[in-house]
């Protein structure tokens, strides 16, 4: 048990037939998948499932997006990684899909059709109505066991997510396990904690703000990105026009007056940057924030070298160090300065975590991702961790493995 979920040391799955959801949700250009993370982390439950009849679900992109496709590719890729065929079975519940998922033998590892090629899987439903799902009632009754080792989609409740712990046996995976480890001594660690917060999405840095300031898990935030310039918009800063109508594109459900009191209640333990890197005829030049107002329409996408020299030296001695979010636009050399300082001071950290979404792919391209002890796979997953919010599809685990499977696994 890891927070009171089940995992694999819980149930015995040798010989049994598994179901298990994964999330290898990839960027793909041209049918090429072009980022295989999410692929090799879920490769350390597969292989002890080796002796086991695996079936695997997983999803790729939405409807109406260009890399919304098959999953045949995956399955390749999952082989090459595991060194097996991974069988690829282009339907999910057809006769076709039951006839290969009844012949599957132990040591065998199958890869069925995207399930977001029915729209059932995410309509808006609780697990148990889930439950009666075509998908789940129609998939269910060939299976022994579900495992859930898809971390990065367990923010949503979706039909292959959430309706097969209410009626099948059901634990976390590896990945799962070591995501929740990893961000639970992230919020419960002893010692100096700080966070790194930034981005574009304000919301996401001001729900784990709030969850860390509200109940004192963090000593300091140190923010970045898009949310330092709204707190400083906040605060008084005359930011300049671009950076204004930046702000105001990325604050959907922000309450103004609730972030004043906020930070008027923590503003010794919220740092703001000094200085900004800004973009001027297509150089780099370094100002400090109170100049930002006497420019003519600066464009922030940094920030300044003073203000990472300040960050440094004190996330660097942290005990815990947390970091979401980028602290500018990265993919630019001139302004990947900041995000790669605070990373490398993340980095120094005792125990280190990068959060999912662009900072770790910032972290991968920076070649600081071996730096780290956790870098997560989950970018929504990891933002509602962090911000003490549960994960629909890990709680119906727990509710179900309490109420029903336990006992009958005991008994």
């Amino acid at each position: 048990m890891i927070e009171g979920y089940p995992t694999l040391d819980d149930i015995g799955f040798a010989g049994k037939k598994v179901l298990m959801r994964i999330d290898i949700n990839a960027p793909i250009f041209e049918g090429e998948i072009l980022d295989t993370t999410r692929f090799k982390s879920h490769l350390p439950t597969i292989k002890e499932l080796e002796d086991s009849a695996l079936v695997l679900l997983a999803h790729q992109s939405r409807p109406g997006r260009q890399d919304f496709t098959d999953l045949s590719g995956h399955a390749e890729v999952l082989s090459e990684l595991l060194g097996r065929d991974v069988r690829y079975v282009d339907e999910l519940f057809s006769e076709c899909a039951i006839k290969a998922i009844s012949g599957v033998k132990s040591g065998d590892v199958i890869l069925l059709e995207n399930v977001r090629f029915y729209s059932e899987e995410e309509l808006k439903k609780s697990p148990e109505e889930h439950a009666n799902s075509h998908i789940v009632s129609k998939l269910s009754k060939y299976f022994d066991l579900y495992v859930n080792d898809a971390f990065s989609a367990s923010h949503r409740s979706h039909a292959s997510l959430v309706g097969f712990p209410v009626v099948l046996p059901s634990v976390v995976g590896r990945l799962v396990e070591k995501e929740v480890d990893a961000l639970s001594k992230a919020l419960k660690g002893d010692g100096r904690k700080v966070f790194v917060l930034g981005g574009a999405k304000i919301s996401d840095s001001v729900r784990v703000m709030k969850n860390v300031l509200e109940k004192g898990i963090a000593d300091r935030v140190f923010l970045t990105g898009v949310v330092a310039n709204y707190f400083l918009m906040l605060t008084g800063t005359e930011i300049g026009e671009w950076n204004r109508k930046v702000v105001e594109d990325n604050r959907e459900g922000i309450d103004d007056e609730e972030m004043k009191r906020i930070y008027e209640r923590h503003a010794e333990r919220i740092v703001l940057p000094v200085d900004f890197g800004i973009e001027v005829e297509g150089e780099r030049i370094d100002v400090d924030a109170d100049e930002l107002g006497r420019l003519s329409n600066p464009i922030i996408k940094d920030i300044g070298r003073e203000t990472a020299k300040m960050y440094y030296g004190e996330i660097s001695e942290a005990d815990v160090a947390v970091i979401n979010g980028p602290a500018g636009v990265f993919e630019e050399e001139e302004f990947s300065y900041g995000t790669f300082e605070v990373l490398r001071a993340v980095s120094n950290a005792g125990f280190s975590v990068v959060g999912g979404g662009h900072i770790s792919s910032a972290a991968r391209i920076l070649g600081l991702d071996d730096r780290f002890d956790h870098i997560s796979t989950g970018g929504g997953a990891s933002i509602r961790f962090l911000s003490g919010e549960k994960l629909p599809a890990l709680e119906v685990i727990r509710k179900y493995w309490q109420e029903r499977w336990y006992y009958m696994y005991r008994s």
